[in-house]
């Protein structure tokens, strides 16, 4: 940053030497102007009485004179006294420092720091479609790459990584907390339903049940699931109904297989349109929906939930850093392959999606339009400020510099047009009088 600034100071500097320069040359060149019409002036004089044509001469020079010296008087008299002498109303511009940035700041203000003008020329400007445009380009997104990238990565390290964790974890709680679960699954139901689609949900439940059944390890669950849905103390029914599992879990396997492979039995329309009474009822069973409300609440509570939360931001920062230091291949300086695709396909999305373009330009302008209002009458003050820092002298000399070339043709064009205004009126004399 020092850098940059010592550049544009060295830049200012050699400005204002060539400003100077320029200025010099045409006060010179009506300086001489000036002199020329005096040396006219006094050749005339002295040889008016050898032909009459030397008194137009001499009425000329004069009158070139006079415009000349008047004109000088004031341009000089805008920016210093005139020969140092602090007649009335003359060095203009340092006496009225303090109200001339006073009244630039409120012109500023009022007719160019405006929410129209401002936001019109962002629509001109289209800072969207530039960015997209620039993105794209894939020196462009290398080089954006190679200054977010080692930022990206600094960021992360300095970041307190307890505290990190426990803003992921609350913040991604949070927002699981507000879904609607409930509505949610009766959404998706629904959109399967919709699809023709609740037969193939059908097949996923028949052939989770038939591997949950085939698996030997399960039998022993199913074996005392059975027994406390009978409920009975006789030992003789305990003994039957565990002597016939075997043979009742082989049944139920085949007739879970012969649903599973029967597109036209009547088990299946059952179990679709229990599946739509389930879409309807998450949606609209207060008892359902407090259900999994509770369901979700102990979910989240669960050290185990909040375990896997706490892990997301780890996750996510190592991914990051795996990404920074993934150089893409053939490029030198590390440049981190995944980054720059990432940047590349931003400025992709912002070029091709003219809605994403728009939406991202409103943003723009309304935040514009927001700083605008809230900082509205810092900009004038602020101008001002920024003036009242200047000395009197310093501001004299900058203004002459930067409008003192273009003054000097009025002393040009004083010496001219007197000249010529002092011909015509001796020759109004001449042939009047």
């Amino acid at each position: 940053m020092e850098r940059e600034l010592d550049i544009i100071r060295q830049l200012d500097d050699q400005e204002a030497v060539l400003q100077r320069a320029r200025l010099r040359t045409m006060q010179l060149v009506a300086l001489g102007l000036l002199l020329l019409a005096a040396l006219l002036f006094a050749l005339a004089r002295a040889q008016r009485h050898g032909h009459p044509a030397w008194g137009y001469l001499e009425a000329f020079s004069e009158a070139a004179m006079i415009g000349a010296i008047a004109d000088w008087f004031a341009v000089v008299a805008l920016f210093r006294h005139p020969l140092g002498v602090p007649l009335w109303h003359t060095a203009i511009i340092p006496n009225s420092k303090d109200r001339i940035g006073k009244s630039l700041g409120k012109f500023v203000e009022n007719h160019f720091i405006t929410e129209a003008a401002i936001n019109a020329r962002l629509r001109e400007v289209d800072i969207a479609g530039k960015a997209g445009r620039y993105l794209q380009d894939p020196a462009h997104a290398e080089r954006l790459t190679r200054w977010t990238g080692p930022a990206l990565e600094q960021l992360l390290q300095s970041l307190d990584q307890d505290r990190m964790r426990r803003l992921v974890c609350d913040t991604a709680a949070r927002e699981l907390a507000r879904l609607d679960l409930a509505s949610l699954a009766g959404d998706c139901v629904d959109a399967l339903i919709a699809e023709d689609q609740p037969q193939h949900l059908v097949d996923l439940l028949l052939d989770q049940l038939g591997e949950y059944l085939s698996d030997e390890g399960n039998h022993e669950t199913i074996g005392n699931v059975v027994q406390s849905a009978v409920n009975t103390d006789s030992s003789v029914v305990e003994y039957a109904l565990h002597k016939a599992m075997p043979r009742l879990i082989r049944s139920t396997i085949r007739k879970v297989a012969d649903v599973r492979v029967d597109r036209q039995h009547p088990l299946r329309a059952r179990l679709g349109a229990w599946i739509a009474d389930s879409a309807l009822r998450l949606k609209a069973d207060p008892q359902w929906q407090a259900a999994i409300a509770r369901f979700q609440h102990d979910a989240l509570a669960s050290d185990k939930v909040r375990h896997m939360l706490e892990g997301l931001w780890d996750a996510l920062r190592s991914r990051v850093q795996a990404e920074l230091h993934s150089a893409a291949p053939g490029v030198p300086g590390r440049i981190p392959a995944g980054l720059q695709t990432l940047v590349q396909n931003a400025g992709r999305m912002l070029a091709e999606n003219q809605a994403m373009r728009e939406g991202l330009n409103r943003l723009l302008e309304a935040g514009s339009a927001q700083l605008v209002r809230n900082y509205r009458g810092e900009v004038g003050l602020f101008i001002e400020t920024q003036l009242a820092r200047w000395t009197r002298d310093e501001m004299s000399n900058r203004i002459e510099l930067a409008i003192g070339r273009d003054l000097q043709f009025i002393r040009i064009n004083g010496t001219v047009v007197g000249g010529v205004a002092g011909l015509l009126i001796h020759v109004i004399v001449q042939y009047t009088v």
